[in-house]
């Protein structure tokens, strides 16, 4: 409540955004069409073998942009112990340092895109991923990633929608 100068009290509501940003290890924000703004997916689950369950590709650019060279993945998987879908972005292939992946998230009631990562490679032919984004907290997710310094991302897939 704030009283004003003539006596009257009146209601103010101050509402707050807080973005937290996700530190790359090389400092370097990735060009390309991803969005601009970073997210903190630091504690999202990472993609297990042992954990995830009824794991699908959703949708693969092995044919597009870098065909023969390397491959960004959208991947879906239950993961949950409720039956939650969640999804990742994985880029494998003749990969090198300087290469890194990301998944775009857009959250419920609008955008714009946020980027989980960049996560870069180490050494040549490593195979990298992002943290699983549940599929409750995003609308749309897609897998993007820079090779041989050039950005791509793949189609924006709406998370129910298989």
């Amino acid at each position: 409540m704030i009283r004003s100068r003539r006596g009257r009290t009146t209601t103010a509501i101050v509402a707050a955004t807080v973005l937290l940003a996700f530190p790359s290890s090389s400092g370097a924000v990735p060009a390309g069409p991803a969005g601009d703004r970073p997210i903190d997916c630091r504690d999202w689950p990472r993609p297990d073998p042992l954990t995830v369950r009824n794991v699908k590709p959703v949708y693969s650019t092995a044919s597009g942009k870098w065909a023969g060279e390397a491959n960004v993945t959208l991947w879906r998987g239950d993961a949950g112990p409720r039956g939650e879908w969640h999804y990742w972005a994985t880029l494998t292939g003749r990969t090198r340092p300087g290469d890194a992946v990301w998944l775009d998230v857009w959250p419920p009631g609008g955008g714009p895109w946020h980027r989980c990562g960049p996560f870069p490679v180490a050494r040549d032919g490593q195979k990298v991923a992002s943290p699983m984004a549940v599929w409750r907290d995003f609308t749309l997710v897609k897998a993007c990633a820079r090779h041989n310094d050039s950005g791509a991302c793949g189609r924006d897939k709406g998370a129910m929608v298989d």
